[in-house]
């Protein structure tokens, strides 16, 4: 099944991208900005050119060094005779997110996104200067995530020697994930930086959405297929160096994690992502443990109790986001060969407050359970709940 992105809704698209200016006036206003921070883009992923639901043949093809990011898509990738070093495994994923992504002009053109609709607008506030590029465009895609083939390298050594046997045999980068799932990619329509664009919305005119102080309409949507794909950093691929010294961001934090020694590799690598989640619980539990309320010493314990981590980790699966996995590794045991996973995990800052609040509602419910949910200790999550968006 291949679905190139010419479709009616994307016609559509194109009329309302001819226009200029914002395509109903209602939304262009002044004030105070609205909607989510979205921030982005994602680093290293690109919208398809083409969607579909096989895209193996592109798995370890390679992209020009020179290439500039508004000209990649997959199409672009060149199969030498290292990429059959490259293989592939096919693993379970989950999530709902909201991002923008990277997208050629090309692509972006095709549906129908005039690519000055996506770049950075000056003076427009600070969650609308964080996304697009000074050159090509980064497209809104709302998105459910339920798979992911991912580049493995069974033989690293062999692959390096064929990269240095000779000159163009492999570039820096090449094609190493595509993502599965389905969404709605959504078009910037104009400025909504009023606070009666919200009330406006939300009596639904024409499937408008706000974010980043912008008025969102959603345009195409696709449906269980490979919509997504992301570019791997050859040489960082074969480091793992940091499972021993995390990467630090200004937008988030980053978190390893470990799986024990499981059956087959996806299980180890799903194991390593709920290790990776717990991690972010207990870190949120910091900030909800240092809170001096009265009964802070009773909700603090709560915070470490295992069943309420392991729940509310469950619970974070669509805030913290696997950013790269080291090769997974076979060890053997009492049992016969297992498989360990290591994964790089980010949990950005914009959701913090939201995940935090998804914490204590989890202590809360654990509570109520154990008979432990006095007036007092209620009273003190909801203090816990306004703290988290400040």
């Amino acid at each position: 099944m291949k679905l190139r992105i010419v479709s009616a809704a994307v016609v559509a698209l194109v009329g309302l991208s001819a226009c200029s200016g914002p395509q109903d006036p209602k939304m262009e206003m002044t004030g105070q900005e609205l909607g989510p921070n979205l921030k982005g883009p994602r680093k290293g992923v690109f919208l398809r050119a083409s969607f579909d639901d096989d895209p193996t043949h592109f798995i370890g093809r390679f992209l020009a060094n020179d290439l500039p990011e508004e000209a990649i898509d997959e199409n672009r990738g060149i199969q030498t005779e290292c990429s059959k070093f490259v293989t592939y495994k096919d693993v379970k994923a989950a999530g709902n997110f909201d991002e923008y992504y990277n997208s050629s002009t090309e692509v972006s053109a095709n549906l129908g996104i005039e690519s000055e609709a996506a770049k950075v607008v000056e003076g427009a506030g600070e969650g609308a200067g964080n996304f697009g590029h000074q050159s090509g465009t980064s497209i809104r895609v709302q998105y459910d995530l339920t798979r992911k083939l991912v580049a493995h390298v069974e033989d690293p050594a062999g692959f390096e020697a064929c990269c240095n046997s000779g000159p163009g045999n492999c570039t820096d980068r090449y094609i190493g994930e595509f993502w599965y799932g389905k969404g709605s990619i959504f078009e910037k329509s104009g400025a909504a930086t009023n606070a009666d664009a919200q009330a406006s919305l939300a009596q639904g005119s024409g499937g408008f959405e706000v974010a980043d102080g912008w008025v969102w309409r959603r345009g195409t949507k696709f449906d269980e297929v490979f919509f997504a794909f992301r570019v791997t950093d050859r040489k960082i691929n074969d480091d793992c160096s940091w499972v021993d010294e995390l990467p630090k961001s200004n937008d988030g934090q980053f978190f390893v994690g470990v799986s024990p020694p499981s059956a087959t590799d996806d299980i180890a690598r799903s194991m390593a992502m709920r290790h990776a989640r717990t991690q972010a619980v207990q870190y949120l539990g910091e900030t909800i443990s240092s809170q001096t309320f009265s009964s802070s010493n009773v909700v603090a314990g709560y915070v470490a109790n295992d069943n309420v981590v392991m729940t509310a980790a469950e619970g974070l699966a669509s805030f913290v986001k696997d950013d790269r996995y080291c090769a997974v590794e076979r060890v053997g045991t009492p049992d016969g060969s297992m498989y360990v996973a290591r994964v790089l995990a980010f949990f950005p800052n914009e959701k913090k407050a939201e995940a935090t609040v998804a914490t204590i509602d989890t202590v809360e419910k654990q509570m109520e359970a154990d008979g432990k949910l006095t007036p007092e200790v209620k009273k003190d999550l909801a203090k816990l709940r306004l703290n988290a968006g400040k």
